[in-house]
């Protein structure tokens, strides 16, 4: 058995403990680095405090040097029977990215009107975290965006090519990211910016930068960046949003810098409520003929509340988060892998207030909802693992022991 595992559990902690040491730091210098006290290093480390909040997590692998996953165990994850066929395709989807789909194929390409079906078929599997039956569709998808683009070079087909294969790349650089592949996610990123400059296209632009800022919100160091981007991309194509996806793609990175925002500390509301105008606007649009077909249709006044909610959490407002709840029910939210957020942000709230027997129940509600995502989500993870180490026995055999092995803080 690895330092980082013992019959308590593994949680971010022990892996900070096992990378300090091997840094030759004392909790000391690490809690300098960190900007926390000694006491909290000394806490995390033992299992006492869970590292709940991304601005935690950035902290602690910032001061070791060392990336959020090398905290997290992503490895851990490649190993999830459950999602298996996700990553067993990533290998492929890595040749077509570098390669630019010159690549062996030899099946007769879809249409590129068969692209845009596959494409919104493949998005509601993503939004609905079934990543098992969504890794298979990737490659041929990929593939074939690509060999469109390269056909209709100098036709009058050019920028209809160039459009579906950029929201292609959006959507593999969104379920990478959402898998733990961050470089991979970033080249697959950089392919939707060159389509969405190529064509120049407002919703395509703000799709490529919300990506890209996603996957910088989970680098130390770079929170910055992820907020420059989305805001430059904002403040550019604002003026010509006017149609459905535009005004989607545009209000979530609103949403993002909003997270961002409450990551570094600072003020989120700005962002929120301009998403939130967005939100409403699209109740007077729905006439407008769409000119891409970069989308976001998470997006509305219902996913605007929830981003609220976590950006409170972020800021450990618990009672911010549970005052909001009430405003929603998962109903109102457009997919499973937000109606999964929902209870994930209640639970952590919950547990905030040790309030223990609710978080177990949010959390389940969560893992039943969507159990691709949450089993693998690190906040869950942590949470989890502490209201073993914490809570009443009769807790700790039951449901929530069986939780704890679900999402593999525990050996099954």
């Amino acid at each position: 058995m690895s330092d980082s595992e013992g019959e308590d559990g593994r949680y971010v902690g022990r892996r900070v403990r096992v990378i300090r040491k091997r840094r030759g730091i004392s909790q000391q210098v690490l809690a300098d680095l960190a900007g926390i006290s000694r006491g909290a290093v000394a806490k995390y480390e033992n299992g006492e405090r869970p590292v709940d909040s991304r601005r935690m997590l950035l902290a602690l692998a910032a001061a070791l040097g060392v990336s959020s996953a090398d905290l997290t165990g992503h490895e851990q994850e490649k190993f999830d029977i459950a999602t298996a066929g996700f990553h067993r395709v990533v290998p492929e989807i890595e040749t077509v990215l570098w390669s630019r789909g010159n690549v062996t194929d030899v099946r007769t390409p879809q249409t590129l009107e068969g692209l845009v079906v596959l494409m919104h078929t493949a998005t509601t599997l993503r939004d609905d975290c079934d990543y098992a039956a969504l890794g298979p569709m990737l490659v041929p998808m990929l593939t074939d965006g690509y060999r469109h683009v390269r056909d209709a070079e100098g036709t009058d087909r050019a920028d209809r090519a160039w459009d579906v294969f950029g929201s292609i790349a959006y959507g593999v650089a969104s379920a990478l990211r959402a898998r733990g592949y961050h470089a991979l996610a970033w080249t697959a990123a950089q392919e939707a910016q060159r389509a969405a400059v190529q064509v120049g296209k407002p919703a395509l632009l703000a799709a490529a930068a919300f990506s890209q800022g996603q996957i910088m919100l989970a680098r130390p160091g770079a929170l910055p960046a992820a907020l420059a981007t989305t805001m430059d991309t904002a403040e550019r194509i604002a003026p010509e949003i006017s149609t459905i996806g535009e005004i989607e793609t545009y209000g979530m990175l609103h949403l993002q810098a909003s997270m961002v925002a409450a990551t570094l500390g600072g003020d989120s509301e700005s962002h929120l409520i301009e998403a939130a105008e967005q939100a409403d606007r699209l109740t007077s649009v729905e006439g407008v003929r769409l000119n891409s077909v970069a989308r976001n249709q998470s997006f509305g006044r219902a996913n605007v509340t929830l981003w609220r909610m976590s950006a409170a959490m972020e800021r450990h407002e618990p009672g911010q988060v549970l005052a909001l709840a009430p405003q929603l029910t998962p109903q109102d939210l457009p997919n499973n892998g937000r109606r999964a957020q929902y209870f994930v942000e209640v639970g952590r709230a919950h547990a905030a207030k040790k309030m223990y027997r609710e978080s177990m129940y949010a959390l389940l509600r969560a893992e039943h909802t969507a159990p691709q995502h949450v089993r693998n989500m690190v906040m869950v993870q942590e949470l989890v693992g502490h209201m073993m180490r914490t809570a009443q026995r009769d807790l700790t055999t039951g449901e929530l022991g069986r939780l704890a092995q679900r999402v593999g803080v525990v050996p099954a």
